[in-house]
């Protein structure tokens, strides 16, 4: 909030007197152009907020103003004209975006101008004309600026990007992607004026960014003159940037009185205090790695001589450490299955370990691409922890940590389960190392608790292992765990271990560590995967927790609300078709009470002909079929009574 906000707003165009605006839209000598737009200077500067009930009040004045810049010879004229639209851009803020398209081009176009008083005129308008929309819409037109081959327009052009990133309070990646490349080219140009102002903006952009530019300033990071002066204008632009937020949150204290104001005031001081973490890696373009790699890497990999499965290692490491970002393709879908298979299989620990430091540059470079291999890649990588030598063990937490970014725990939960009652001892305390590294990094908000939940037995288990490593491990995890979510929800969540004075006495001390080593919050990595697969859409909050049904506790269904039956209705009668003929059903009558003669023992193997049914009238019901009914071979099973007949039931 400032003080255009609480002004009324004035139509100017209206108060503009009829000869000065006779002079400037059907022309006349230079000076009367230069007056009339003077005096509209004038009203504007008196009323700083702009009528915004109609815009098209604006209509022919912008086509002026579009002309005058274009065409006009006069600098007099134009650094008026320049003038004026600033203070109209400033009049009407984010109603002047639809402007935007009639001025800009031709302010960019006057940069070039050998006049300074020209240029400052229109760096004026620029700031003012680009801060009424988003960095989207000014994007192309920024970009086409870099085109204009003109020292003193690049000069005007690289300070007007080290004001605007001063200014920009939330990163725009597009934006930083299509300019970054361009600022950092104009740091090697040929004009040291060029130079120069390309480290200011350098420097401002890494103000907004940090470490995250790192991959755009590869081209001059060697020289260190450039570097050091970047270093200076990032500390000009941090205090400015200071500056300008004081000067906000004072002009919010200034409207306060208590109550809306204030909470105003103390949100803008707190929201720029705040600073935003940028990921370098969205900013960067997919490079598909597999298509840079030699033909026959596949055959070189999986050879029998380990120096040549060594060498076809090392040549996909190679590409996949030079690039910033990967893509997954499905040659790389293929090569990682291969490379897992390698960690399973293969017996030299060099070429199994460098096979693991492929897949984890892999993992980091892909990220939620890398997912299904992950899945696939855990039960392998935890076998294999049981090797006693460090290269490949080293390689495998790594490649297990890098996993554990790309894919939720409930998708291999059962795998760390397993792993933990794994037969080997080094085995376990690895993977208890592994999991306490993982919820470490974890708050209330991020913490995946209904998959935790089904390990709790199996932790609670294993913190009583015979091996001290082991349970030192189990430790940290129970620890990790109430780093997240409070001592109070640890204890219920693991009751076994926190009975046990001598391991609950551990824990406070551990927790400590656990906050100086990941932080009291989440990581941005573990917000990202939370993020991704929406563990944070229903967060526990820290210190309360559900209680937890005893297991013998009985079900209760909860009570409904008694359904009243609906009372009777009388079915509507069927209405026949009359366009169908259909017979009338007429009943069958019951067949005739006929006794059969007593069937004749025959033996075990008896056949018995079982006749057709005498036929009923022609008139009571349809007339049977002419084919013969087929004949039934019944076999007897019963044993024959005493006097050598079958007794017969019906």
């Amino acid at each position: 909030m400032d003080a255009w906000t609480i002004l009324n707003e004035v139509d100017v165009i209206a108060k503009w007197s009829t000869d000065h605006k006779k002079s400037v839209y059907e022309g006349g000598k230079w000076s009367e152009r230069r007056d009339g737009l003077e005096e509209l200077n004038k009203l504007i500067e008196q009323n700083p907020k702009l009528s915004t009930a109609s815009m098209t009040i604006y209509g022919e004045l912008m086509d002026e103003l579009r002309k005058i810049l274009d065409r006009e010879s006069n600098i007099a004229v134009v650094s008026t004209a320049a003038r004026t639209v600033e203070l109209l851009a400033r009049g009407l803020r984010s109603k002047f975006a639809g402007f935007i398209g009639m001025v800009l081009p031709f302010l960019i176009k006057r940069t070039k101008d050998k006049k300074k008083n020209v240029r400052d005129a229109m760096s004026l308008a620029i700031d003012a004309v680009t801060a009424t929309t988003n960095p989207e819409r000014i994007q192309k037109d920024i970009v086409d600026w870099f085109g204009i081959a003109s020292p003193e327009s690049k000069q005007t052009l690289l300070e007007f990007l080290y004001r605007y990133f001063i200014h920009m309070e939330r990163v725009d990646v597009a934006f930083i992607k299509a300019l970054a490349p361009l600022v950092v080219k104009c740091a090697t140009d040929s004009d040291v004026t060029v130079r120069e102002k390309a480290c200011m903006a350098i420097g401002s952009m890494r103000r907004l960014l940090g470490d995250a530019i790192a991959s755009f300033i590869a081209p001059v990071s060697a020289d260190s003159v450039k570097m050091e002066k970047i270093a200076q204008y990032e500390a000009e632009a941090m205090e400015k940037w200071k500056e300008l937020n004081a000067e906000k949150a004072k002009l919010c204290a200034g409207f306060s009185d208590g109550g809306e104001g204030t909470e105003l005031a103390t949100s803008v001081s707190n929201e720029e205090k705040v600073t935003q973490e940028i990921d370098s890696w969205e900013l960067l373009e997919e490079i598909d790695v597999s298509a840079k790699l030699d033909k026959t890497v596949e055959t070189q990999i999986t050879d029998k001589n380990w120096k040549e499965r060594l060498a076809g290692c090392e040549a996909i490491k190679k590409e996949v450490d030079a690039a910033g970002r990967i893509t997954m393709s499905e040659r790389l879908r293929e090569l990682c299955g291969m490379l897992l298979k390698i960690i399973e299989k293969d017996v030299n620990v060099n070429v199994a370990s460098c096979a693991a430091n492929v897949l984890n540059g892999i993992a980091n470079k892909t990220r939620f691409e890398y997912k299904p291999i992950a899945n696939k890649g855990f039960m392998i990588c935890f076998e294999k922890l049981k090797d006693k030598k460090a290269i490949l063990r080293d390689a495998l937490n790594e490649l297990l940590d890098s996993s554990s970014l790309t894919t939720p725990l409930s998708a291999y939960s059962d795998v760390v389960i397993s792993a933990l009652a794994h037969k080997n001892p080094q085995t376990r305390a690895q993977t208890a190392a592994f999991l306490a590294r993982y919820l470490g990094q974890q708050d209330s908000s991020t913490l995946p608790v209904a998959t935790l939940k089904t390990m709790t037995e199996t932790i609670t288990k294993m913190a009583n292992d015979a091996e001290k490593e082991v349970r030192d491990e189990i430790l940290k995890c129970v620890a990790a765990v109430a780093k997240c979510l409070s001592l109070p929800i640890a204890q219920k969540l693991f009751p076994g271990i926190f009975d046990d004075n001598l391991k609950s006495e551990k824990i406070p001390g551990l927790v400590d560590e656990m906050e100086k080593q990941f932080g009291k919050t989440a990581t941005p990595k573990m917000r990202r995967l939370a993020e991704k697969f929406a563990v944070m859409s229903n967060p526990i909050k820290k210190g309360t927790m559900p209680a937890n049904r005893p297991a013998s506790a009985p079900r209760i269904a909860p009570n409904r609300p008694v359904i009243k039956p609906a009372a009777a209705t009388k079915p509507l009668p069927r209405v026949a078709d009359p366009s169908t003929n259909r017979r009338p059903f007429t009943a069958r009558p019951a067949p005739s009470q006929t006794v059969r003669p007593p069937i004749k023992p025959v033996g075990a193997k008896s056949k018995v002909e079982v006749g057709p049914a005498p036929r009923t009238s022609s008139a009571t019901r349809p007339q049977a079929s002419k084919l013969p009914l087929p004949r039934a071979e019944l076999k007897s099973r019963i044993a024959p009574a005493p006097n050598g007949k079958i007794p017969i039931y019906f």
